[in-house]
């Protein structure tokens, strides 16, 4: 689904979406007709702005892919962690891969999914970003529908980064990623997940390792769980040959001593007590987003 291109006079390869061709408005088309009725949608691709986003972090916690297994950098502020292996596993609800059931997600505001008809819009494709591997996550490719939801889109046409996203999903179990326990009903909490989550125990941290994923929603949330959780770009129409960027191997350490600092002020705007400090961050992001669009252009 992506391909990565590299600049010219440039250190920085860029992970972008593969060009919208006929093939992909076609798939586009077909995902519209099928979920578009359910979710009281536009009925056709034209109806919406289309948009990529950074929709969670997961890493490798059994050291399938590196046996370093780190993983502790991508556990969400819920405590919630995403293992590679899981979501590569088949669903045998979806027939597809656990990555994949986002293909059949609706998008909605503030995770107010329990109605279908309260969707803007629908997810299309999904894909797992694999470099570098301090920094593995996935990205989702999405359509607001411009009708029904006019300030989203509007948003989306002028300025997507500052928009951020939160997934919703079903699971059948987890783990502890300390002791192992297995659970499947809340009387199942271990201890540590009881009295330490997101702390640590013997050194690790406490958070649930989820197993048999589905993903069902991608939700515009005021602050993600996970704080890279943004929209990366967006267009209008689907234009045969328009790229959308999806993501980038991080060469530059100046662009990623800008992404830390954005980290610390997302999570000091949640904090902030009153309207004029949750102002001045909220400049400062702005602020050091445009320098970052600058050094990626």
């Amino acid at each position: 689904m992506s391909d990565v291109i590299k600049f010219p006079g440039s250190s920085i390869k860029f992970q972008q979406f593969a060009e919208f061709d006929k093939k992909k408005k076609d798939k586009i088309a077909e995902i519209v007709e099928m979920s578009g009725k359910e979710h009281y949608l536009s009925p056709i691709v034209e109806g919406y702005i289309y948009a990529t986003c950074r929709c969670l972090d997961f890493a490798d916690y059994y050291g399938t892919l590196d046996k370093r297994a780190l993983w502790e950098h991508a556990v969400n502020k819920n405590s919630d962690y995403f293992n590679y292996d899981e979501l590569m596993e088949e669903n045998s609800d979806h027939h597809c891969k656990n990555y994949l059931t986002f293909r059949k997600a609706g998008i909605f505001i503030n995770h107010n999914s329990q109605n279908p008809e309260a969707a803007i819009g629908l997810a299309f494709d999904s894909t797992m970003i694999m470099k570098p591997y301090e920094d593995m996550h996935m990205v989702l490719l999405l359509g607001v529908d411009k009708v029904k939801s006019p300030n989203i889109a509007r948003t989306l046409q002028t300025y997507p980064t500052h928009l951020g996203t939160s997934m919703g999903c079903s699971i059948k179990s987890s783990i502890c990623t300390v002791c192992g326990t297995e659970i499947k009903k809340d009387t199942d909490f271990c201890d540590c997940l009881k009295n330490h989550r997101g702390g640590r125990v013997k050194g690790i941290k406490v958070a649930e390792l989820l197993k048999g994923i589905s993903f069902y929603e991608q939700s515009f949330v005021q602050t993600p769980a996970a704080p890279m959780s943004y929209i990366i770009d967006a267009i209008s129409d689907l234009i045969p040959g328009r790229l959308l960027k999806v993501a980038m191997e991080n060469e530059s350490e100046e662009i990623n001593i800008i992404m830390r600092i954005m980290g610390s002020i997302h999570n000091a705007i949640k904090e902030a007590s009153t309207n004029q400090e949750k102002k001045v961050l909220s400049n400062q992001l702005d602020s050091l987003i445009t320098k970052l669009e600058q050094k990626i252009a």
